[in-house]
């Protein structure tokens, strides 16, 4: 039953590891499993829940830039499996230091 995994995914303490966007493997799909607007200490934001594989679960936080066009609908459609999307890091600008992202279906 999809419920009964996603709450013992939530309960798992080990289950979801925070890591820094940098940490991503470029250009790897990374499915999204729940998206979140979420009140940091400086800006809302949006916290990404990623599957790393069948066991692990990432937490990413996204840059701005991201965070303000993700809206409450896109977030749904996720969350109620409408859609399946993958988060995939395209390599970082050299001018900007920016992370590139890109969202693949």
């Amino acid at each position: 039953m999809e419920l009964a995994k996603r709450y013992e995914e939530a309960t798992a303490t080990t289950a979801y590891t925070s890591i820094s966007i940098i940490s991503l493997v470029i250009n790897r799909l990374y499915p999204i499993v729940h998206p979140k607007r979420v009140c940091t200490k400086y800006v809302p934001n949006v916290l990404l829940s990623l599957r790393d594989s069948d066991e692990k679960l990432l937490q990413i936080f996204l840059p701005k830039r991201y965070a303000n066009i993700v809206s409450d609908e896109d977030m749904e459609l996720i969350n109620f499996r409408t859609v399946y999307l993958n988060l995939v890091l395209k390599g970082i600008c050299e001018l900007t230091r920016y992370y590139l992202l890109a969202i693949d279906s």
